[in-house]
């Protein structure tokens, strides 16, 4: 197994022929968000592991009849990457396949699995008009927000530092909002993953001010300047994370793809 270094993923790009075009394995692959990705082979690879720090998860693409990568890739995640992933205090191995056809159980024979199922929704006109009254608005992109004297600034933080590599790259190819109550961040949506068509919508708001149409608003703020700019916005959630299926269906995004997830520890 060989670890490709970034000047050479594009390497895999054709890998992901007869797939799905998960944007949070095309952003890594493009070099717009930071990931590992670890092949057969490093010339010409038949098929690869691909790691996300934003999510935080791997994506099996490429040949799933390549036995000899089959037969390596759970000793390989053993002895070379859950160390790495236990410095990143990560204890559990969370993947899916670019298609159906990875057979999980049979390559994790010996792990203990998990299976959850991933909701995927793409916005393919501009979203319901929504408002939330007295909030202050932030534009990431365009206001100094970290000079500003801000309460839980680290919230914003920590955010982006975990799907960007650094700010300034967020700032140059993503795009944000913050919704600020009196000096405190309350919530946050912002580009998570981008491709050269594609923006990945991620959103959180603080537990005290959800339901009361904070996310709704900042979500509308963000798919609108990414529908301006002439990109596609998606949106991927959990089947049992019905808030955020919500949210989306009340924005008008609209189902196109379902894929199933596995996880163990590690």
């Amino acid at each position: 197994m060989y670890e490709l270094q970034q000047e050479a993923f594009y390497k895999v790009k054709p890998l992901l022929d007869g797939g799905y075009l998960h944007p949070e394995i095309l952003s890594i692959i493009e070099g717009n968000n930071p990931g590992w990705i670890f092949a057969d082979q490093s010339a010409q690879p038949r098929s690869a592991l691909v790691w996300s720090k934003g999510i935080q998860g791997f994506y099996l693409i490429g040949d799933h009849t390549n036995q000899e990568f089959i037969n390596t890739l759970d000793g390989f995640i053993s002895s070379s990457i859950a160390p790495r992933m236990r410095e990143l205090s990560l204890d559990h191995f969370e993947v899916s396949g670019h298609h159906n056809n990875w057979d999980m159980e049979s390559i994790f024979a010996s792990r203990n699995l998990h299976q959850f199922e991933q909701m995927v929704f793409k916005l393919f006109h501009k979203p319901f008009v929504s408002s939330a009254k007295g909030l202050k608005i932030i534009n990431l992109k365009l206001d100094e927000w970290e000079n500003q004297e801000l309460i839980n600034l680290e919230f914003l933080k920590e955010h982006i530092h975990l799907f960007w590599s650094t700010k300034d790259d967020f700032l140059q190819r993503g795009y944000g909002f913050a919704a600020v109550e009196g000096l405190e961040i309350i919530g946050l949506s912002y580009s998570s993953f981008v491709t050269e068509d594609t923006h990945a919508i991620g959103i959180e708001t603080l537990p005290h001010y959800q339901n009361k149409g904070v996310g709704t608003h900042l979500a509308t703020l963000l798919v609108e300047d990414i529908l301006t700019n002439s990109f596609t916005p998606y949106w991927d959630c959990s089947l049992d994370n019905k808030a955020s299926k919500k949210l989306a269906q009340r924005l008008g995004f609209q189902q196109v793809h379902q894929y199933k997830c596995n996880s163990f520890s590690v």
